[in-house]
């Protein structure tokens, strides 16, 4: 990851905000993956579809942090996670873990960087 630092204390603020609210909803992602996996046949669909519009949803909020990151690894992650979203479509569930946690450690790293500005700006 490159060093991305936010140049403002309210981008700081924005990118905090975000990049923890992403991160939870990430292990949120994480914590419905094995619950999917375990579904009978039967019930695999219904898990499938939903999980499939969780994903949808974080593919937006990765699309909207885009637009406030702007660092260039901001676009591995919505690459990451439009691929994440065909396996989910495609059933693929095996592969996607390693790439949630990939996701996670990033938007805890940008939520790290910008804690970081606001305690040398002395806002905390």
């Amino acid at each position: 990851m490159a060093a991305y630092s936010p140049g403002s204390t309210r981008e700081a603020v924005l990118v905090f905000h975000y990049a923890d609210r992403m991160k939870s909803e990430l292990l949120i992602a994480s914590q419905l993956l094995p619950a999917v996996q375990g579904l009978s046949a039967s019930d695999r669909t219904g898990g499938l579809r939903v999980l499939l519009e969780y994903f949808r949803a974080l593919d937006r909020e990765v699309a909207l942090g885009q637009a406030l990151i702007s660092d260039p690894e901001m676009i591995r992650v919505k690459t990451v996670m439009t691929g994440l979203l065909g396996m989910v479509d495609a059933g693929m569930l095996g592969e996607l873990q390693g790439h949630l946690t990939w996701i996670i450690s990033t938007m805890t790293t940008y939520a790290q960087r910008a804690m970081e500005y606001l305690i040398k700006a002395e806002v905390l």
